[in-house]
């Protein structure tokens, strides 16, 4: 039976993941990413300017825990990696090999004979090992096990694309001992924001445009934005999946701490709609083209609006979700930021969550 390709882990955060693949760039050198697996035996690595796209999987490399386990989890500065080249071999990426410590070579581990060489430390600078989550796209410099004082340095020699373990030389040539991450091309562009409650905010009468808070997840090369002044959400071309919720609640200002209030037996009715951004919302009926979808019915009981739809574009295009419960006199909010008598706050509680999938 012919074996299932490896599923695709793609991130979603601004985070390095341990599992994820990434193109290293080399400082200093003018687009100069590291690559590795190549010649007889798959041991070469060179900086080189990704030649066409034709040898794309040498230039792909995958964090990993060890070289038996990617592992989970966000990559954090001291961390040690394993940094495995794409291709049909297992190569790992081993350096501060032989005389004078220089060499760089993708090997297959050696049985763990020489397994220090395979482990690389990442920092924030030669001088400091740093601390925190590593974000996407910040330089990062990577020691190699085993050898005293040895850092990966590329970019070299007068064509660029020699690739070395050395010990800073002063800082002469500091540039070549940084490495930048970025990801590679996936499958899914996707995205998903949210409301929650930094502030208390009341439903105006009529349409109302949530304004979204949080980020909560995005695929690594943003192209679905969010503009958290507005909550325009912007999609380049394609067609997209689209689905979420929002919701609103009742708020007389006599609710016991951590409480809203519900309104029996009736309550206000409501619904969101997702739409094209432009325009004044008052004069725009639902059945008017801009309009993508309206949701369910809703009531101001934290009863949610549901959506759900396919949309397709040729051109960028910016999407609003709104929210309406008619013209009541009472006040129903769209974010409640509760405090509690002793003075402690809360904002965790979420009025809209919409998800933007590109197929």
């Amino acid at each position: 039976m012919k074996p299932l390709p490896a599923p695709e882990l793609i991130p979603t955060t601004d985070t390095l993941i341990y599992g994820e693949t990434l193109y290293l760039q080399v400082g200093g050198a003018k687009d100069r990413w590291l690559t590795g697996g190549r010649s007889d035996g798959n041991k070469r690595v060179y900086t080189r300017d990704g030649e066409g796209g034709d040898l794309e999987s040498s230039y792909r490399w995958t964090l990993m825990k060890t070289r038996d386990t990617v592992g989970s989890g966000p990559l954090r500065y001291g961390d040690i990696v394993y940094l495995k080249v794409g291709g049909d071999k297992p190569r790992w990426l081993t350096g501060g090999r032989s005389e004078g410590q220089r060499e760089v070579s993708t090997l297959d581990g050696e049985g763990g004979d020489m397994e220090s060489s395979y482990q690389w430390t990442v920092m924030q600078s030669r001088t400091a090992v740093g601390s925190g989550e590593v974000k996407r796209g910040r330089a990062v410099y990577l020691k190699v096990g085993g050898a005293k004082d040895r850092w990966l340095t590329g970019g070299r020699s007068d064509d660029n694309i020699q690739v070395l373990t050395l010990d800073g030389e002063g800082g002469k040539t500091e540039e070549t001992y940084q490495w930048t991450s970025s990801p590679v091309n996936y499958s899914r562009v996707f995205a998903v924001f949210a409301e929650d409650s930094p502030d208390t905010k009341t439903l105006e009468p009529g349409m109302n445009t949530r304004v979204f808070t949080r980020v909560e997840a995005c695929s690594p090369d943003r192209s679905i934005r969010l503009d958290l002044r507005t909550g325009v959400i912007t999609v380049p071309p394609g067609t997209y999946d689209i689905s979420g919720y929002s919701s609103v609640v009742y708020l007389t200002g006599q609710e016991a701490d951590g409480m809203v209030t519900n309104k029996s037996p009736t309550a206000n009715g409501g619904y969101c709609r997702l739409r094209l951004a432009g325009g004044d919302s008052e004069t725009i009926p639902n059945d008017d083209p801009r309009v993508l979808v309206v949701g369910s019915i809703c009531t101001a009981n934290a009863i949610p609006s549901m959506v759900s739809t396919w949309f397709s574009t040729t051109v960028e295009a910016r999407l609003i979700l709104e929210h309406q419960s008619g013209d009541s006199a009472e006040r129903i909010v769209q974010r409640h930021k509760s405090t509690t008598a002793q003075g402690v706050s809360s904002t965790w509680h979420y009025f809209a969550r919409p998800s933007v999938t590109r197929v």
